[in-house]
């Protein structure tokens, strides 16, 4: 039976922690609850200088699409044993690797292949609005976004190192207390500064945080994604799906970002969209700079179909 997505309180992670003398320590990962006030609306409207009138159709009349509510059971109290995998791949805030399900694990518990998102140091609230998006997005986990199972935290001490930081660096040097979430990052601090706009108290945090491991489990893909005749209208309908939820993301439109649907059996199968009926065989990953906003559906298309020219 399938499992719920909030069914995982506890993820033991063996491989991803090591004392500073090489030694394995086996870490013991915790749920982390997320909090609706975490991600805010784009445009922010309180920095409208109302020089600027957009064209009729700009904005979905009705704003944009309140943070969904969860259709889950109660928390369950699953306690997953993993193993840290083969490197699959990284990027701007985290770095993926398989997920071996070790067989002390309670069988009854039915998981999909599965991969953990390692969140870099510096990056702890960028995975923590991938996190947010996941969740505001729920009906759609298996539809056009990969299941997640949870964003879960460690708290590190000063004698342990997570060797995965240093195997797999990050090729940009930018970091979250630099950049702000992507909703702020069009504007100047200075301008922030004077509305007194800002983030809320506990992305501040996340952004300044060094000593926390943070963690996505997720299912496993397919497949990269490959251009073919009928792959931008593929792609539309995908995009689209986000957009009807008022969500945008157009900023990290990639190759690397879209795969296949995962192979069912060993993966679980694909679901249809409770908002378009369709049934779509790609997912759509990386979701940490994604837009909550009240631009309208068209508007949110057209920005995500004019990248598809770079798959």
């Amino acid at each position: 039976m399938e499992l719920p997505l909030n069914a995982v309180a506890a993820v033991t992670l063996e491989g991803i922690v090591q004392h500073i003398d090489g030694s394995p320590i086996s870490a013991t990962f915790h749920r982390h609850e997320l909090l609706p006030d975490m991600v805010q609306v784009y445009p922010v409207k309180d920095l409208d200088d109302g020089f600027f009138i957009p064209p009729e159709g700009t904005y979905r009349p009705e704003g944009v699409v309140p943070r969904s509510r969860s259709t889950l059971p109660p928390p369950g109290n699953v306690h997953l044993n993993l193993k840290l995998g083969k490197f699959i791949g990284d990027g701007r805030s985290g770095i993926v690797f398989e997920a071996e399900q070790l067989s002390n694990a309670v069988v009854e518990h039915a998981f999909p292949p599965l991969v953990v998102k390692v969140v870099r140091r510096e990056r702890c609230q960028s995975g923590a609005r991938e996190a947010w998006f996941y969740d505001h997005l729920e009906c759609l986990q298996g539809v056009v976004l990969p299941r997640c199972y949870g964003w879960f935290e460690l708290q590190l001490t000063p004698e342990w190192e997570v060797p995965a930081w240093s195997t797999f660096p990050t090729s940009k040097r930018g970091t979250d207390a630099k950049e702000g979430p992507a909703e702020f990052m069009n504007y100047h601090i200075f301008e922030l500064r004077e509305k007194n706009i800002g983030p809320s108290p506990l992305m501040t945090e996340l952004a300044a945080a060094r000593d926390r491991l943070f963690i996505l489990v997720m299912e496993r893909m397919g497949d990269c994604f490959q251009r073919h005749p009928t792959y931008e209208s593929e792609l539309s309908a995908a995009y689209t799906e986000l957009a009807l939820m008022s969500v945008d993301l157009s900023l990290d439109i990639k190759g690397n970002n879209v795969c296949k649907a995962p192979v069912s059996p060993p993966g679980l199968p694909n679901l249809p969209s409770p908002l378009t009926g369709r049934t779509h065989n790609i997912r759509l990953l990386d979701l940490e700079l994604a837009l909550w906003t009240d631009w309208s559906v068209e508007v949110i298309v057209d920005n995500c179909e004019s990248y598809f020219s770079f798959f």
